[in-house]
């Protein structure tokens, strides 16, 4: 009887160590958003559907730097201004990926334009990924933009990211970057940048980071270059349904209040 008893209790301790490192994994990921700033209201919804399991790091929102799923997918939002339309899709087979994108964006003041993008890709390790697009404007010049992407793996969970994006001219220029890291007992952080700069134009930069105080409740905080800030947090109910809920406005004009609320459905 004793030995069942340990044989049991083995079984168990097992069991119980597997589920708590077992990553959540999902293949439909939707949100629907609504945005009020000064009166002017935004709705928005978007969904994407992977044909393989995509695994999280932790956090039900958080997942691996470069994505290697194939995948379609859709978004529209509408405002007092326009309406945009999206829809694409991306498709991996051995070390490339090929990628596909129509947006229409429809002025409520009687303007449309369509904006097609075709894109390819190769992985020269599963880390390091060059991708150029090609984008294609309605009655305006076509231009290429070309994507590098690098995660660079701190352990079996933490990275850094990065991605570097110019046009065929160079008159783009961007760089963007992501921190994860698992602070364990439960809790994580994310710490995002990105730098722009237009040749004839202003250059603009973002810092954002969120806090998480377990797989399912995080806060977080956004600045940038011309003072604008938001801060909020969200909690998700169950490994399906989260809420996001923020505030945003801008430090040295605190005329425009932005309230904003998103919700994510992942199964």
């Amino acid at each position: 009887m004793k030995k069942l008893a340990v044989i049991i209790s083995s079984i168990l301790l097992s069991s119980a160590a597997t589920t708590a490192i077992a990553a959540d994994t999902y293949q439909s990921i939707s949100h629907v958003g609504y945005v009020d700033v000064d009166g002017d209201d935004t709705l928005s919804v978007d969904s994407t559907y992977y044909f393989s399991p995509k695994a999280t790091l932790g956090p039900y929102d958080q997942f691996e730097y470069i994505n290697k799923q194939t995948n379609v997918y859709g978004a529209y939002s509408d405002n007092d201004f326009a309406d945009v339309t999206s829809i694409g899709g991306e498709y991996f087979v051995e070390d490339f990926v090929l990628g596909v994108q129509y947006n229409n964006f429809d002025s409520d003041f009687g303007s449309s334009t369509d904006v097609i993008e075709l894109s390819a890709g190769y992985f020269f390790n599963p880390n390091l990924l060059l991708k150029a697009t090609f984008v294609d404007v309605e009655d305006a010049e076509n231009q290429f933009v070309f994507d590098l992407a690098y995660n660079h793996e701190l352990n079996s969970t933490d990275y850094i990211g990065f991605t570097v994006t110019a046009d065929d001219e160079f008159d783009y220029r961007a760089v963007a970057a992501k921190y994860f890291a698992d602070l364990q007992q439960g809790n994580y952080l994310t710490v995002e940048g990105k730098f722009e700069d237009v040749d004839g134009g202003s250059s603009n930069w973002e810092l954002a980071s969120n806090y998480y105080f377990s797989k399912a409740t995080s806060v977080f905080v956004t600045v940038n270059k011309n003072d604008d800030y938001t801060l909020g947090a969200q909690h998700f109910f169950n490994n399906n349904v989260g809420l996001e809920a923020g505030y945003g406005n801008n430090w040295d004009d605190s005329d425009y209040d932005a309230y904003f609320a998103n919700v994510s459905l992942q199964f």
